[in-house]
């Protein structure tokens, strides 16, 4: 499946790399000012793991979303203002993982919210959280995350894409 990772700090840069290891099609992305990302373009790898070649590294938003699912993880309070981007970028009929947590402090909402809120209707909105840390991850530790949507057909499809050996 042609995915791509919005948000280069540690935990997207893990998703996109288990997502690589379970064979999707990974493109990563992160702003071209991202001290992560110029790392990342730099030498492949951070403080947790190195990126597989297959896996393809850009600073181009409009070229992450070619992909037909889109994973975020960027922080909780520009969630609102990438969402706004996506909105003008003219993103529809893609389906959005959210893989970060919090609430944005001026509205108090969940981020959940804010994408239907901000995002085209043709979207379909899911969460993808759990416990762990990126260190146990790379160490082979295996462990379960939760997929929720209001959708259940496309939490249904989820679970499925995204289940591995690793994360269940």
């Amino acid at each position: 499946m042609k995915t791509a990772v919005l948000g280069c700090g540690r935990w997207g840069t893990f998703i996109a790399w288990y997502l690589d290891h379970i064979g999707h099609e990974v493109t990563l992305y992160g702003r071209e000012s991202s001290w992560h990302m110029k790392r990342l373009m730099d030498s492949r790898s951070n403080d947790y793991l190195k990126l597989t070649d297959s896996m393809k590294l850009t600073t181009s938003i409009e070229e992450a979303l070619e992909a037909e699912l889109i994973i975020i993880s960027v922080g909780a309070q520009s969630f609102r203002s990438l969402c706004q981007q996506l909105q003008k970028l003219g993103m529809k009929n893609k389906t959005v993982v959210l893989c970060m947590k919090g609430l944005e402090i001026g509205s108090g909402q969940r981020l959940s919210q804010i994408a239907r809120e901000e995002l085209d209707s043709s979207i379909g909105v899911a969460v993808w959280l759990g416990p762990g840390h990126v260190q146990d991850f790379i160490a082979g530790i295996p462990n379960c995350m939760v997929i929720d949507s209001d959708d259940e057909k496309l939490k249904a499809n989820l679970v499925e894409k995204l289940s591995g050996g690793l994360i269940r």
